[in-house]
């Protein structure tokens, strides 16, 4: 288990800043992540949710332009690891899975606070997906829904509004 979630932070904390070109492999951490603390059908479902979003997100996001990450990549990734070892010191008590699913999230939203309009959206899908992994954690159905809820909810966000943001940077480049 430990090993899977270190795997976890470290790809999160690698990706903060980038794109969505790692969101497949993110995907199946994430996965084998869920599945070291739970088993069954909650397991199964939460694997469905996340390969099937980061896969999916990953097809689409495809279709945009790279990003190529610069300095200003530095600061999320230097936040995010303060706010885990924050985390690591003040959440002993809830326990340490829980805690390494919390920081997964919290690294994902770290990446969704800079960076052009695909980088931010990459990093709140790695966060979603995030809460699929605390929802295993937590053996909780009603998150699980929840982080689908959301996980459908940036589905539409991006389906509707990366295409027009694309199209309008194209302009201002030609512009």
């Amino acid at each position: 288990m430990i090993l899977c979630f270190g795997v976890l932070l470290l790809l999160a904390l690698a990706s903060i800043g980038r794109d969505g070109r790692t969101l497949p492999i993110y995907g199946v951490v994430c996965a084998l992540a869920a599945g070291t603390v739970s088993t069954g059908f909650l397991w199964f479902c939460s694997a469905i949710v996340i390969l099937a979003v980061t896969v999916g997100m990953w097809r689409w996001l495809q279709q945009f332009a790279p990003h190529r990450p610069g300095g200003a990549a530095v600061w999320p990734v230097v936040g995010a690891m303060f706010l885990l070892l924050a985390l690591g010191l003040s959440g002993a008590s809830v326990g340490l899975d829980a805690t390494l699913a919390t920081g997964v999230v919290l690294a994902g939203v770290c990446g969704a606070v800079s960076g052009p309009v695909l980088v931010q959206f990459s990093g709140f899908i790695r966060s979603v997906i995030g809460l699929s992994v605390l929802a295993c954690v937590l053996h909780s159905w009603v998150f699980l829904l929840v982080a689908t809820v959301l996980s459908g909810v940036f589905v539409v966000f991006g389906l509707v509004l990366l295409p027009r943001l694309a199209w309008r940077r194209v302009e201002e480049d030609a512009g």
